[in-house]
């Protein structure tokens, strides 16, 4: 499976407070202010109204949107789900296959072509599964039918768009339940801002054309702040008296200071000799691997907001270019935390003045910034990493 989609969505719906007729007509009354504004925007009418055309929400999406995970996967989780050694062994022959384009596209945009094939092997396991929802019907519905008006209101002009001017239909636009596209899962905006003509057809086929896919995915990397000739991130050694608490991506210093401190690349080798802004995190926990995060990793981050998403990404680039394994396990009691219990954390951390954000049940940077207080005070490694051990701790101090 894909541990994440291309785009995170923070599930948050509304439910339809009649019955079918009523949630039709309130979905063709949006659909007719999305037309307005997609006209404003130039959309040909003839475009919008075939679109249109017969258009009903569709009920698996918004079930979809509207299922939260009962479970916060762990970083050992995460990863284990996302870098397999068939992955690996995909991806390694994909760079092969591809080697000739992908070098001219490196040398077109300088993006290093295990990173393309690192996120076409996470998105859709190297277009092995892109997604059979309609991408128009998806992104209305979401738009309608959820409290993401807004967001997703544009993605759908930005759907219409491509159709006008990419000359696709809607049966050929096909995606995720949430609207991302093609081989490396590109929303409709994304598409209509970054993506690229690279066979010279005439139309951009981000499905079909392996040279459309790559570039796209290589001109949008660029985009966000991907710089040629520098990794993303490395796994790293920490010397035994490292301040934990700034093991976190709120805290930049340059890669020479943090090897001044001992930081060593897993294995002993030196870090760079490199003035680049970088962090360093654990993501889980100070028993577990940690990684030194170069300006690179912000613009896979970009990619998509998550941490452990843009480590997978990173990790099997590395991989599929034949570098190492991550060396350093994660620990065997790291157990994803329900989301109840990440509840219960906020709650009682807050009650100790610690925590002042929604208890929402998401192990946010807020939320660790709140057990980092509470382990400095409790005496524990602050790593901001809820363990069995700390979990106990505060459930005693908090009562």
């Amino acid at each position: 499976m894909i541990p994440l989609p291309t785009i995170r969505l923070l599930a948050a719906t509304t439910a339809i407070a009649a019955g079918p007729a009523f949630a039709q007509n309130d979905f063709q009354d949006c659909l007719q202010n999305i037309r307005a504004d997609a006209l404003r925007q130039g959309v040909p009418a003839g475009t919008i109204d075939t679109a249109f055309r017969g258009l009903t929400p569709d009920q698996k999406v918004i079930d979809l949107d509207s299922r939260q995970p009962e479970f916060s996967l762990t970083y050992g989780k995460y990863i284990g789900n996302a870098i397999t050694a068939d992955r690996i062994a995909k991806g390694q022959q994909k760079l092969a296959q591809w080697r000739g384009l992908l070098s001219q596209i490196e040398g077109e945009y300088g993006v290093a072509p295990q990173y393309l094939v690192a996120f076409w092997g996470v998105e859709t396991n190297y277009g092995g599964y892109m997604g059979d929802f309609s991408a128009l019907r998806s992104v209305a519905t979401l738009a309608c039918m959820t409290k993401r008006t807004a967001f997703f209101a544009n993605e759908t002009i930005q759907a219409l768009k491509i159709l006008a001017n990419n000359h696709m239909t809607t049966k050929e636009m096909r995606g995720s339940w949430a609207g991302a596209m093609g081989n490396m899962q590109f929303m409709p905006s994304t598409f209509t801002r970054w993506a690229v003509d690279r066979d010279g057809n005439g139309r951009i086929d981000i499905w079909n054309s392996m040279p459309d896919a790559f570039a796209s995915a290589a001109n949008f990397l660029r985009g966000i702040g991907f710089k040629p000739g520098l990794p993303a991130a490395d796994e790293v050694t920490l010397p035994q008296n490292f301040p934990l608490e700034q093991a976190d991506t709120t805290v930049e210093k340059p890669v020479r200071t943090w090897a001044s401190m001992g930081v060593k690349r897993a294995g002993g080798a030196a870090l760079p000799a490199s003035d680049e802004p970088s962090s360093i995190i654990l993501p889980a926990g100070w028993r577990g691997p940690a990684f030194i995060l170069y300006p690179n990793f912000k613009a896979v981050m970009n990619w998509n907001r998550s941490t452990l998403y843009a480590l997978s990404v990173t990790i099997l680039a590395q991989q599929i270019a034949g570098g190492p394994t991550v060396m350093q396990p994660a620990p065997a009691d790291d157990e994803p935390l329900s989301r109840d219990t990440v509840i219960d954390i906020q709650t009682r951390l807050a009650r100790l003045g610690f925590y002042t954000d929604e208890t929402d049940g998401l192990l946010g940077p807020k939320t660790r910034s709140a057990v980092r207080l509470f382990q400095k005070q409790a005496g524990l490694p602050a790593d901001g990493h809820p363990t069995p051990e700390m979990v106990a701790r505060l459930q005693r101090a908090v009562r």
